[in-house]
C-alpha cells in the first residue's frame, strides 16, 4: 500500500510538472510583436514616461500641458515577479506611423499628426527649465545641444593640455623657488577649472502631442492607408488638480534621510523634547488618487477613484517660518544646510550650515528647528514675501514628554495586580465556608 501511495505522488508531481511548467514558460514569452503606446507626460512638475500595454483600455494625462503619446510595436512579455507586462525594446521598437484621432462620443474632435520632438533641462535646476521642444524647434534644439557637446569635448581636451603644462611649469618654478631664484609670489597660477555642461537632452523622438481641456476622450490611431488599429481604440481621462497647498518634509538630526511627511492641514508634528529637526516645505497639488497613480503606473490595481492623493512638486521659496508658542511668535529663515560625513572608519554625518566658498551645493534647504530653544512650540505656518500667512501652511506641534514613560510599566501591569487582588478575596471566601453534616 505504501509503495502505490509513492507511486501516485511521483506520478501526480511529474504531471504538475507537465501542465505547469510550460505555462509558466508561455506566460514569458510573446508569440508576435504587439502595438504599444509610451507617454512622455508632464507629470505637475518634470516629464515622466510610462509604458501602456494592450491590457490597459484608459490613459490618464494632465490637463493644459504638453504631453507626447507614442505608437509602437514591440515584443511584450508578462512579468510575474511584479506581476506587470514589460515590453522588451531591445527585441523590437518599431514606430508605427499614422495620424492619432481624438473622439469625443462618436464624433472625432481633433487629428494629431506624428512630429519630432525633444526633452530638454539644466540638471542644476531641472524643475525651472524643463522644456518639451517640437518640430523644426526640436530639430534645432537637439542640433544646439550636440554643438554645446562638441564645444565642451573641445575645451575639456584644451583645459587638460593647459593642465600638463601648468604642471611642468610648477615644477620647474617650485625648483627654482627651492634655489631662492623666485618668491612664491610668481609661482604659475592653474588654468581656470572648466564648467560642466549640465544641459540634458533626450535623443530627437517621434510622437503625436496631446495637450487637452479636461473631460473623457477616446484615442484611435489610423494608418496611412486609413485603417484603424483595433489595439490602439483606448479612453483618455485628462485630468486637472483638485487643491493646492503647502506640504513638509520633517527629519530630526539624526535621520535626516528618512523625512516624515506633513501634506494635510490636520497632520499634526510629532517630536521628542530636546530635539533638533529640520522642515522643508513644498508646494503640492491635490488629485484624484486614481487619476495620477495611473497616469505614471498604468498598471496599477490599487488606487481608487474616491481617494485624494497630495503630490509634493517644487521646494517652497522665498519664505518664512511663523512659529507660534505659548510665549508669542517668532520667525525663522529658510537656510541651507550641507550634509558632512564624519572622517574615519566609524559611519556617522553632521548637519552644519552650507559655505558655498567650500562647498559645490547644499545638500538641502530647510528651517532649523532647535526644541532647547522653543521648549513651548505649540504650531508652525509659511509666510510669504509680504510677511502674510500661506493658506494651507499651518500645522500643529506636540512634543512628546519621554520623561514620563516609566508610567507605562506600572499602568500596564496594574491589570495584572488586581486580578490577583480579586483571586485572592475568592480563596478566603472559599475557605470560610463551613460544610454542615446531615445526619
Amino acid at each position: 500500500m505504501k509503495k502505490i501511495i509513492q507511486k501516485f505522488f511521483l506520478v501526480l508531481l511529474m504531471a504538475c510538472s507537465v501542465f505547469c511548467l510550460p505555462q509558466s514558460v508561455y506566460a514569458q514569452e510573446s508569440q508576435e510583436l504587439s502595438f504599444v503606446y509610451g507617454t512622455n507626460h508632464y507629470d505637475g512638475a518634470v516629464y515622466s514616461s510610462a509604458f501602456i500595454p494592450p491590457v490597459v483600455d484608459t490613459v490618464y494625462l494632465l490637463a493644459d500641458h504638453l504631453s507626447i503619446l507614442a505608437s509602437r510595436l514591440t515584443d511584450v512579455y508578462y512579468w510575474p515577479i511584479t506581476n506587470e507586462y514589460r515590453a522588451d525594446w531591445d527585441t523590437a521598437n518599431i514606430i508605427v506611423e499614422g495620424q492619432l484621432e481624438i473622439l469625443r462620443g462618436n464624433t472625432v474632435i481633433d487629428t494629431v499628426q506624428m512630429t519630432e520632438y525633444v526633452i530638454q533641462y539644466d540638471g542644476l535646476n531641472q524643475m525651472d527649465t524643463i522644456r518639451l521642444y517640437l518640430g523644426e524647434e526640436a530639430v534645432r534644439a537637439r542640433e544646439n545641444f550636440e554643438g554645446l557637446q562638441a564645444q565642451y569635448r573641445e575645451d575639456l581636451y584644451l583645459y587638460y593640455q593647459d593642465m600638463n603644462e601648468y604642471r611642468q611649469e610648477f615644477q620647474a618654478a617650485l625648483a627654482d623657488l627651492q634655489a631662492g631664484l623666485i618668491t612664491e609670489d610668481e609661482l604659475p597660477e592653474p588654468p581656470e577649472p572648466l564648467q560642466d555642461l549640465t544641459l540634458f537632452s533626450t535623443n530627437l523622438l517621434w510622437g503625436f502631442p496631446i495637450n487637452l481641456s479636461p473631460g473623457n476622450y477616446r484615442i484611435r490611431l489610423r494608418t496611412n492607408d486609413n485603417e484603424v488599429i483595433p489595439e490602439s481604440v483606448k479612453d483618455l481621462v485628462i485630468f486637472e488638480h483638485q487643491n493646492e497647498g503647502i506640504g513638509y518634509d520633517v527629519f530630526s538630526e539624526e535621520r535626516w534621510s528618512v523625512p516624515e511627511s506633513a501634506k494635510n492641514v490636520n497632520d499634526v508634528i510629532y517630536t521628542l523634547r530636546d530635539q533638533i529637526f529640520f522642515i522643508e516645505p513644498y508646494h503640492q497639488k491635490q488629485y484624484i488618487e486614481r487619476y495620477y497613480v495611473r497616469m505614471n503606473n498604468p498598471q496599477d490595481s490599487v488606487s481608487r477613484v474616491d481617494r485624494m492623493i497630495w503630490v509634493s512638486h517644487w521646494p517652497a521659496e522665498n519664505v518664512s517660518l511663523s512659529i507660534g508658542t505659548t510665549s508669542g511668535g517668532f520667525i525663522e529663515p529658510l537656510e541651507n544646510y550641507f550634509v558632512q560625513q564624519l572622517a574615519g572608519s566609524r559611519l556617522g554625518y553632521e548637519i552644519i550650515p552650507f559655505d558655498p566658498e567650500t562647498m559645490n551645493q547644499p545638500s538641502f534647504t530647510a528651517f532649523r528647528i532647535d526644541l532647547q530653544t522653543w521648549s513651548n512650540l505649540k504650531g508652525i505656518a509659511l509666510l510669504d514675501q509680504d510677511g502674510k500667512i500661506i493658506e494651507t501652511s499651518q500645522r500643529d506641534i506636540h512634543i512628546l514628554n519621554t520623561d514620563l514613560n516609566w508610567l507605562v510599566y506600572p499602568l500596564a501591569g496594574l491589570p495584572i495586580l488586581l486580578g490577583l487582588f480579586i483571586l485572592s478575596r475568592r480563596k478566603r471566601k472559599v475557605r470560610d465556608v463551613k460544610v454542615v453534616g446531615v445526619g
